[in-house]
């Protein structure tokens, strides 16, 4: 369902427009009848010829209330910009023609109001200001229409344009996004909120999460123009009653989406367009960012040419190609305009080089493998998030993670790298565990076997890593060492400290795996004919028995009887219950 919004400047007749369009008063607040002054959003809605059903949001035109006429004008797919014949054109014009040309509405109407108060010749020299003031601007082509709401006159070939352009807009998507406009509780139904439903649809029932804050909801109802829906395709105004959130949780300038689809980001790189009346934009000064429904502060932290490193100091729901208007606080005007390029950049520097790869205009597929490919590797789910719902080309594959192949052949070589490294340091080992590899190169073990799979230098053994060269084996000085440290074990069970053999720890490691040499505690290690000793003696205990009754019956002392049966409780060959044993 197309939404048409107003724009244009105080009192130039936007609210009795939408009224005499639709029959509606689009003004909610008492405060705006007695005032005749149009405060914040107002909907209506009304049926087009052919065109079907559409709805309309009307702005305040006031610069007083500029942010509110910044909410709801960005879902808008057809502006009904707004100029009276009496008043010509005045600042807010200018101001909210540069809004919609910032966000790019492509498509418009020109009403030229009030004519019934001016002589013809008045309205056709406003008529040409008009024309003017367009030229250069996304509504440059767009008719101009003069009318009167009061007597009728041009109503008709008002409603016939707006019903050709509201024709073939269409909207898609899987994953729905409505910023809040309204929050409010009703009795016995809780709270609702208001918005304007875009790229994707929404049902009852379903569950949303709300940004920032990443609280939970579920769709208890829907309304679109006050008749309940159970499913809502977008483009729709929509009123939701929700259950499970609060309308202090809701309020203007939240997002609800579907649960895991978002990433909120705090810092982006953005496209940023000046406003034609700003000679040169700067980064310094105070800044507002109007992003969905919501106003934030915002810092610019680089500026070069048109490219922007900009910050706001809570996380917001993007992705690559949402666009914004940019306030400065101080003068209290728009000034500029952009899109998001990248919602999650790395350092600054390397934002601003990598900012010009990405087309925010793009597909949404290519703008995920534009995205990958400044990133190098990233997770399938925050790429779709940040491309709303793109999916990389070309890439390497592993799991729910995504990798150039520049990066991956990066990781590759690194991998190598440090296997290498690591014969060098620990010559006698096998080669380095695969779990040690993985946090190394700070992967996942199944990227760090895919990277072994696709290697010619370095393979698998077992829990290992190592060269496809590497052989691990004595040389004759080790070989010495070996026996000299053999023939000193072998002479007493009371064995000397491990650190006393003169082996080593990478020694003692090999000779573990090749020999059968058994590490029974930090400091000993006995023969395998030790062990079958050790497990000899263990057998002849009479259960259940203390550490003091097998170092009688070992004539071992504590000092080697108590790290003897921990390691039979290890092997499973005891079992300790308090003080004593039994064997298994």
């Amino acid at each position: 369902m197309p939404l048409i919004g107003t724009a244009g400047h105080v009192d130039h007749g936007k609210s009795t427009l939408v009224e005499a369009l639709t029959g509606r008063d689009p003004d909610r607040w008492a405060e705006e009848k007695e005032r005749g002054l149009t405060i914040d959003l107002g909907f209506a809605w009304t049926t087009l010829g052919s065109a079907g059903e559409v709805s309309f949001v009307d702005v305040p035109g006031h610069e007083r209330f500029l942010k509110n006429m910044l909410a709801g004008i960005e879902a808008i797919d057809v502006a009904l910009f707004v100029v009276a014949a009496d008043e010509g054109w005045m600042p807010q014009s200018e101001e909210h023609l540069a809004v919609l040309d910032l966000l790019g509405i492509p498509s418009g109407i020109i009403a030229l109001t009030k004519i019934d108060a001016v002589d013809p010749a008045v309205a056709a020299e406003v008529e040409i200001e008009i024309a003017r003031k367009l030229e250069g601007t996304t509504l440059e082509k767009a008719p101009i229409i003069p009318v009167s709401a009061r007597t009728g006159e041009g109503m008709d070939r008002l409603r016939e344009e707006l019903a050709a352009r509201v024709a073939d807009i269409q909207h898609g998507g899987d994953r729905p996004r409505l910023w809040v406009d309204r929050a409010f509780s009703v009795r016995g139904a809780g709270t609702v909120v208001t918005g304007t439903l875009t790229e994707g649809p929404l049902k009852v029932g379903d569950h949303l999460e709300l940004l920032p804050g990443g609280k939970r909801g579920r769709i208890r109802g829907m309304q679109s123009h006050e008749s309940e829906v159970e499913t809502a395709e977008p483009g729709r105004r929509l009123a939701l009653n929700l259950t499970g959130l609060d309308r202090e949780d809701a309020s203007r300038g939240t997002m609800l989406g579907l649960p895991g689809q978002w990433e909120p980001s705090a810092r982006f790189t953005a496209l940023l367009t000046a406003a034609r009346y700003i000679d040169a934009l700067s980064a310094r000064g105070a800044f507002h960012i109007h992003l969905g429904s919501g106003a934030h502060s915002a810092t610019i932290k680089r500026l070069e040419g048109g490219n922007a490193l900009i910050e706001v100091p809570v996380a917001l729901p993007m992705r690559t190609g949402d666009r914004f208007i940019l306030r400065e606080a101080g003068r209290r005007q728009v000034v500029a305009g952009g899109a998001v390029i990248d919602p999650a950049p790395g350092s600054p520097s390397r934002a601003m080089a990598t900012a010009r790869l990405i087309d925010p205009s793009a597909g949404r597929d290519d703008v995920a493998t534009a995205l990958l490919g400044v990133r190098g590797r990233d997770d399938l789910g925050r790429l779709a998030a940040h491309s709303g719902g793109g999916h990389p080309q070309g890439s390497v594959l592993v799991g729910e993670t995504a990798l150039t192949h520049e990066r991956f052949d990066e990781l590759r070589s690194r991998a190598e790298a440090i296997v290498t490294e690591f014969h060098k340091q620990h010559p006698l080992r096998p080669g380095i565990p695969l779990a040690t590899l993985s946090t190394t190169l700070g992967t996942s073990p199944e990227l760090a076997e895919l990277l072994l799979d696709r290697s010619d230098q370095i393979v698998r053994s077992g829990p290992d890593v190592s060269t496809r060269r590497h052989r691990s084996s004595l040389d004759p000085e080790a070989q010495l060492r070996w026996e000299k440290a053999r023939a000193t074990l072998g002479e007493s069970l009371a064995v000397p400290n491990a650190n006393e053999l003169g082996l080593g720890d990478e020694l003692i490691h090999l000779l573990i795996r090749e020999t059968g040499l058994v590490r029974v505690s930090d400091t000993l290690v006995y023969l395998p004919e030790q062990i079958e000793q050790l497990q000899q003696l263990l057998g002849e205990m009479t259960e259940p028995f203390t550490v003091a009754r097998f170092r009688d019956h070992t004539g071992l002392s504590r000092k080697y009887a108590v790290p003897i049966l921990e390691w039979a409780d290890r092997e499973g060959l005891t079992i300790r219950r308090g003080d004593v044993r039994h064997l298994r």
